[in-house]
């Protein structure tokens, strides 16, 4: 036995060597010297409107060199070495984080490219505002509370559910009561996103099952759904197109009737890109949008992606932190924005809070 185990521990150790030494020869093939170099790839950063410029060294003469940016063509040089330049449209390509690609080609047919990526930053600083607390109206603190919509005078709440224990549903809500008027559970294993009303119907996301469910929004009966791809968060309209946040710093303009793409945006500050976009509200030519797990909203330019205002929500998180409750001791993060048009005022909530805060942004004291 014992000289078997030897027998099979050396044809191991041998294959080991084997492995190891075709492995050292695929990472050196890989880590082949580059003709070319961007020489100033870490500072790649400036605002809309201003250039930005790629900086490259080409250490031997190359045949052709293509810039790149998805399937379009930037730039192209032939026959070059030595420095080179690249001045980057910010205007053109908006705001966001957008890859550049290189590609050339050698005499000897050997071809090596590279890809960097831009960030192009707001060119406007944002306004510093508050979330001021008018009024209080209780909410089922039962709620993990995903979509919050007024349509005229009457509220509907979407909502997730951690536990997929079927606790996912849409509702119309009583303002005064937190009591669901009409309620549609929303099948497991399906997690409940965000929800917005438009012409008469109630479209509902959902997070990772790649579903839009649509319901009349007056029986909350369910009459159609789309499929997409990726995640699903936020959802909101301007009233012609669905606006739909993923977590990241994009946010996707879709067509109400087909749920086809029209055009993307992405998210940016003065200072940096804002990623994790969550719950969605359309209110007078701004989007405004939770960040997740932040006490913050920020209202949102959808021409450009510029952040206009960051509002600060943390009087209404201290106040749901710093009271007891018994159904549920542990709220979660801030999620829920609603806006009604008769009193112009804003309705934030959260997941598991047993409140629904009224309130007005106004400018922060300095």
């Amino acid at each position: 036995m014992h000289r078997i185990n030897r027998i099979f521990l050396s044809v191991i150790a041998i294959s080991l060597i084997f492995v190891s030494a075709c492995n050292s020869e695929k990472k050196e093939d890989s880590e082949q010297v580059l003709p070319f170099t961007i020489t100033n790839e870490n500072d790649l950063q400036g605002k809309l409107g201003k250039e930005i410029v790629l900086n490259l060294q080409v250490n031997e003469k190359v045949t052709i060199l293509h810039a790149l940016a998805g399937k379009d063509t930037l730039k192209t040089w032939k026959n070059v070495s030595g420095s080179l330049s690249y001045t980057f449209n910010t205007s053109l390509s908006g705001i966001g984080k957008h890859d550049v690609k290189f590609i050339c080609s050698l005499d000897n047919g050997k071809v090596f490219d590279q890809t960097i990526t831009v960030e192009v930053l707001s060119d406007k600083a944002f306004n510093l505002l508050e979330a001021t607390i008018l009024s209080n109206h209780p909410h089922m603190s039962s709620s993990f509370t995903q979509g919050l919509e007024f349509d005229g005078e009457n509220l509907y709440e979407g909502t997730g559910d951690p536990s997929y224990t079927g606790a996912t549903f849409v509702a119309q809500v009583d303002l005064n009561t937190g009591k669901q008027k009409l309620k549609q559970p929303v099948p497991t294993p399906n997690f409940g996103e965000g929800i917005t009303i438009l012409n008469g119907k109630l479209y509902q996301l959902t997070w990772q099952q790649q579903k839009c469910f649509i319901y009349d929004k007056n029986s909350l009966k369910k009459i159609g759904e789309f499929t997409y791809e990726g995640e699903g968060w936020g959802l909101c309209n301007d009233g012609d197109h669905l606006i739909m946040s993923n977590g990241t710093s994009t946010l996707v303009f879709r067509d109400p009737e087909t749920f086809k793409v029209i055009k993307t945006i992405q998210v940016a500050t003065d200072k940096s890109s804002v990623s994790s976009l969550n719950e969605l509200e359309y209110v007078d030519g701004l989007i405004y949008a939770n960040i997740w797990q932040e006490d913050v909203v920020v209202s949102i330019e959808p021409s450009t992606g510029r952040v206009i205002d960051l509002i600060n929500c943390f009087a209404l998180v201290n106040q749901v932190r710093a009271a007891p409750n018994q159904a549920n001791p542990r709220p979660e993060v801030l999620n829920g924005i609603a806006y009604k048009k008769s009193t112009k005022t804003f309705f934030l909530t959260g997941k598991y809070w047993p409140t629904i805060f009224e309130v007005m942004f106004t400018r922060k004291n300095s």
